[in-house]
């Protein structure tokens, strides 16, 4: 990602002190890179240490590209004529960086955090706000510490409102994101078990997640909150703006949602002068919460109803390159709902949900081990096999996690397929026709590599 954000040396100063006071007076940085592929001369390049790369190997040739100015952990890199601050963590460096430009806007500011749906919900909620404005919006899901900055200094002037969504796996990231960002408004999508590795059950990720509250709380934000999760639903009273929204319990924003034969949502809200009526194209119980959070942000802000519903009725969700997310593709006989892109318990149980509905003589689910749950592993697989054999005729499960849960639990029409190619052959002997096979696991586990050869030859 490249900008153009400019930064004088008062603003280096301001940002790093003591530090930044033998730069040369007249300095003037434009642009802040990471990345020495696509630096351009007078940059400043800052040279992040990741576990597989070091930044710092890459200052020579940051130099030649014509940077102007080297942040580092090492000032013995950068030869004495070059001008450099010596950091603590260049990380952190690049977050200032990022924190002094977005205090230069006054432009709507909304930040998208929760355990499941982020990155959906921001691309819905980011193309509803674009009917009416110029929108900066997080690219792909660079929701970290890295990507989150880099996206903050593409903002211009031209930029009228901006979607980011933020991300964490350990405790204490959303908070400092929340304060990079510095949100007007803020929506969390849930709270579920996510990266409980470190975040350890859910109660760390609930105080993970509501930092993004607690920002908003302190600097008068607008919160939207989700009543139909527990969790989040409480702190509805601790905010004097707050707008409510969900599909299961009373809310400021409660669409009915109904779905055609292909579970793809139709919405219905009527809330006063904001009644809108919109048939998406995407597909899924969850896509239906997306765009219920798409309404609550776009009325928050003021957008017509009828740029929201022409906006809702024509998204089309980023292509997918194998992996998607919740993604309907047919071939000889199957329909396969393509939800590989990720999953932890929640959004597990939510394409479950999906599958459950959609109209056909045969559901199979075949699930992938879902990654970083700590201790708690072994104990949401069985949750997850418990609840999917409700929701599916067959399950086939992939992955040494699902198949110690299975083991543990002896349940009927579950299979364990010990790769690919087998959980394909075992599809193919279960499945009549007209039967659908979701698709899902967690990134690592590569599911897209079962529909490969589901579709292998037909086109898809």
């Amino acid at each position: 990602m490249t900008n153009t954000a400019t930064f004088t040396r008062t603003d280096l100063t301001t940002l790093f002190g003591h530090a930044a006071e033998a730069l040369p007076s007249d300095l003037v940085v434009s642009g802040i890179s990471t990345d020495t592929r696509s630096l351009v001369a007078g940059n400043a390049f800052v040279a992040l240490r990741g576990e597989r790369f070091d930044g710092h190997d890459k200052i020579d040739e940051a130099i030649r590209k014509g940077a102007r100015l080297i942040l580092t952990e090492d000032t013995s890199r950068v030869p004495p004529s070059v001008p450099a601050i010596a950091c603590a963590s260049t990380l952190h460096a690049l977050g200032s960086f990022a924190w002094l430009h977005r205090r230069r806007f006054s432009i709507p500011v909304v930040a998208i955090a929760g355990a499941a749906g982020k990155t959906s919900t921001k691309d819905v909620v980011a193309h509803v706000l674009a009917s009416t404005m110029t929108v900066l919006k997080t690219e792909a899901n660079f929701n970290n510490q890295v990507g989150t900055p880099l996206t903050l200094l593409q903002m211009t002037d031209e930029h009228q409102a901006a979607v980011i969504e933020i991300g964490t796996n350990e405790p204490g990231e959303i908070e400092i994101l929340a304060a990079m960002v510095q949100p007007t408004h803020g929506l969390i999508t849930n709270i579920g078990k996510e990266h409980l590795e470190k975040l350890i059950d859910l109660d760390g990720v609930e105080k993970e997640e509501v930092a993004l509250f607690d920002f908003l709380r302190d600097h008068h934000g607008v919160a939207l909150v989700n009543v139909d999760d527990d969790r989040l639903s409480k702190y509805v009273p601790t905010f004097t703006r707050a707008i409510t929204f969900g599909l299961e319990s009373g809310a400021d924003i409660h669409p009915t949602v109904s779905f055609d034969d292909e579970v793809r949502p139709s919405l219905h809200i009527v809330h006063g002068s904001y009644t809108l009526r919109a048939q998406l194209r995407t597909h899924g119980l969850a896509s239906a919460y997306n765009a219920t959070c798409a309404l609550a942000v776009a009325w928050s802000l003021h957008v017509p109803a009828a740029n929201v519903q022409h906006a809702l009725a024509t998204y089309q969700p980023p292509e997918s390159h194998g992996y998607g997310r919740m993604r309907v593709q047919r071939s000889d006989g199957l329909t396969i709902l393509n939800d590989c892109y990720n999953a932890n318990p929640e959004s597990m149980v939510m394409a479950l949900k999906t599958l459950q509905r959609f109209p056909a003589p045969k559901r199979i689910a075949v699930l992938g081990d879902m990654r970083e749950l700590g201790a708690s592993s072994e104990e949401e697989h069985m949750h997850i096999l418990n609840d999917a054999h409700l929701y599916a005729d067959v399950v086939i499960i992939m992955g040494d996690e699902f198949r110690r849960a299975a083991e543990r639990l002896d349940l009927p029409h579950v299979i364990h397929a010990a790769g690919v190619h087998a959980c394909h052959d075992h599809i193919l002997e279960v499945s009549t026709a007209g039967s659908v096979v979701l698709v899902k696991g967690s990134r690592g586990m590569a599911m897209e590599q079962v529909i490969d050869l589901l579709t292998e030859g037909s086109g898809e």
